[in-house]
């Protein structure tokens, strides 16, 4: 998934929690604006992102998906479990 923000809810005060699973993900975040730079780190299986506060509205997605890695998926790929507060 391309960067993105998760801006659907009406109430930005709460946090986006991510759970990744599966295959190893390259996860990049940046601004809270569209371009410049980013920073990146791989996620693993069991790896547990949170976003919240000045976090909650920044650019983020994942880059590239490292195939093979996944000890929990017998033929591989990866899931993705995103939790947030909907009224």
């Amino acid at each position: 998934m391309g960067l993105h923000q998760d801006n659907d809810e009406a109430d930005f005060n709460w946090p986006v929690l991510s759970i990744s699973l599966g295959d190893d993900a390259l996860f990049r975040i940046g601004n809270n604006e569209k371009g410049g730079k980013t920073d990146s780190f791989w996620l693993n299986s069991g790896d547990i992102v949170l976003m919240g506060g000045d976090a909650r509205l920044k650019y983020h997605g994942v880059d590239r998906i490292r195939f093979g890695t996944s000890r929990l998926l017998n033929n591989g790929g990866r899931i993705n479990l995103t939790l947030r507060v909907v009224d």
